[in-house]
């Protein structure tokens, strides 16, 4: 009896070992992942304390920044990036803030992909003319499709547009 619970301990601990050692290989690329997200730079133009921009922050965004609002452009821009990134999404919610220094888009949604490719777009929408600006990411771990671990990034995304002249 003895000898047959130590082979059934042996069999055991062989068998979910190797379950253990991809679930820590799980968890330290979801803490780069992590790490990562914290780390990308949100665009040199921000606002300054008083919430007013500086002559030099309304020049440049003033370069960058559409004159008037085109929805259709920002779900263009956005599916344009998560294609390149090999990145699904299936739902975003606008929301229009008018009376801030700057008029902006508030984006929300979830996109679902590998480690990589969620960070490949992350990158792709900091980039981008339309001045994304990412304002709150979460990233949660999902399955393993094809051999592949798969996350959602659950993100709050701003655009810019200004008034015409």
């Amino acid at each position: 009896g003895s000898l047959f619970l130590g082979a059934a301990l042996i069999l055991v601990f062989f068998h979910t070992r190797p379950t253990f050692q991809l679930l820590s290989q799980l968890e330290t690329q979801v803490a780069g992942l992590s790490s990562e997200v914290a780390t990308i730079e949100t665009p040199a133009a921000e606002l300054s304390a008083t919430g007013e921009l500086t002559e030099v922050e309304q020049k440049d965004l003033s370069l960058a920044i559409p004159e008037h609002l085109e929805q259709d452009q920002i779900l263009l821009d956005l599916n344009r990036a998560a294609l390149a990134a090999d990145v699904a999404f299936s739902a975003l919610t606008f929301s229009l803030e008018q009376n801030a220094a700057l008029p902006t888009v508030h984006i929300s949604g979830g996109f679902q992909g590998t480690p990589q490719n969620i960070v490949r777009f992350l990158k792709m929408l900091e980039v981008n003319p339309r001045k994304f600006v990412v304002k709150d990411a979460g990233v949660a771990r999902t399955d393993i499709i094809e051999g592949l671990p798969m996350v959602t990034l659950s993100t709050t995304l701003e655009s810019f547009y200004r008034y015409g002249e």
